[in-house]
């Protein structure tokens, strides 16, 4: 499977979890930090829904261009990868956007060490 293809899965798969999956699961601890207010406020508890803040939803964006733009331009592993970090180190705000996001993480290690 080509590059290209794996990033199209991945985008299509990060557009439709981040915007249009709901859920009554919420992986979200008491002991985390409360991020849950204004742009960041996302539902929390059995509540059926949408489980991604408003900013999680336009942040994303920034990883799906990234995916997409590294089949038509050079772009370093090294830049991936702390796209990767950086993407790791926002989703802790919200414990459903880092599982959503496993499955990217796996695949773009996967990729980029073979």
């Amino acid at each position: 499977m080509s590059k290209l293809s794996v990033s199209i899965i991945e985008s299509v798969y990060l557009i439709y979890m981040f915007h249009f999956f709901k859920t009554k699961v919420d992986f979200n601890w008491n002991i985390l930090p409360n991020f849950n207010n204004g742009i960041f406020k996302h539902l929390v508890g059995n509540e059926y829904g949408l489980r991604i803040c408003p900013f999680g939803r336009q942040a994303i964006f920034a990883l799906i261009f990234l995916l997409l733009i590294r089949n038509f331009n050079v772009i370093s592993k090294k830049i991936i990868f702390a796209a990767l970090i950086i993407s790791f180190v926002l989703s802790l705000m919200n414990l459903n956007a880092v599982v959503y996001l496993i499955p990217v993480w796996l695949t773009e290690i996967w990729l980029n060490t073979k």
